[in-house]
């Protein structure tokens, strides 16, 4: 199978959540230093990737200053990133081998997101194996929407939510994904309230706890 490499990789930011702890609001147009959330995630995601879709179910126009290719959920009910997955799948829209997925909340991610999961297949190869995903772990936690996927396994996506297992962390297990640890945990800080917003817009990096 295709290695993971710049040119072999599709970005995917999860933005169409309901935002609820953020009141409803569309969360990744919210503002941090005068620039939308999704744009930070959207830099970092650029420059790791061959090309960028975004999965946004409100305000579709709107994303388009940072991508035009937007997908929409297939499912009504917000079941969260898998629908993203699912959507971006049924689209047709990615047409390399691998898919480099990120949240739209956070801001501060490694530069080196798509180098890491690199040498982590590296590794699996030279010891034999070839995980269908890898998953950003720090201090023993998946940050579970930050992940390296083969895009044929995006099919399987609807499976789960039609089964109403809509958890990613469950979803990898059945992908055989790897964990890929990173030193820096507040690197994969999601701002989850406005207090947050807000906090990180006066201060800077924050940490606000696991993903």
């Amino acid at each position: 199978m295709g290695a993971i490499r710049k040119e072999n990789v599709t970005g995917l930011i999860f933005a169409g959540g309901k935002a609820t702890r953020m009141g409803g609001a569309n969360k990744a147009l919210l503002r941090m230093n005068g620039r939308p959330l999704i744009a930070w995630v959207a830099e970092s995601l650029q420059s790791q990737t061959s090309r960028l879709v975004i999965s946004a179910n409100r305000d579709p126009e709107a994303f388009k200053a940072f991508s035009p290719d937007i997908v929409q959920d297939r499912t009504e009910s917000f079941p969260g990133p898998l629908a993203a997955l699912d959507a971006a799948y049924a689209a047709g829209i990615i047409h390399t081998e691998w898919v480099l997925t990120a949240p739209c909340d956070a801001p501060w991610l490694p530069k080196n997101l798509l180098e890491r999961f690199a040498q982590a297949q590296e590794q699996a190869l030279r010891d034999g194996r070839d995980p269908n995903a890898f998953v950003a772990e720090t201090s023993g936690h998946y940050q579970s929407a930050v992940a390296c996927v083969r895009t044929e396994c995006l099919r399987l996506a609807r499976a789960s939510i039609e089964a109403d297992e809509r958890r990613l962390r469950y979803w990898y297990k059945t992908l055989n994904a790897e964990a890929v640890p990173f030193p820096d945990e507040g690197a994969f800080a999601n701002l989850n309230t406005r207090e947050e917003l807000e906090a990180a817009s006066r201060d800077g990096k924050i940490f606000f706890g696991h993903s």
